[in-house]
């Protein structure tokens, strides 16, 4: 099991950092987009998608 990122929840099932009680277990993150002027406008660029993803 990989380390969780303390204080970090995540609820998007279908990334590879996702663990199953909401915590991101990814090294570190990053929020984006510049200039954001509200939570509409940022995203977490550290997502990807895990094996299950219909990405294209």
């Amino acid at each position: 099991m990989k380390d969780e990122i303390k204080g970090i929840s995540c609820e998007v099932k279908n990334c590879v950092y996702h663990d199953m009680s909401n915590a991101c277990t990814a090294g570190h993150i990053k929020v984006g987009t510049t200039n954001a002027k509200s939570t509409k406008e940022t995203n977490c660029e550290t997502f990807r998608c895990d094996s299950s993803c219909k990405c294209n």
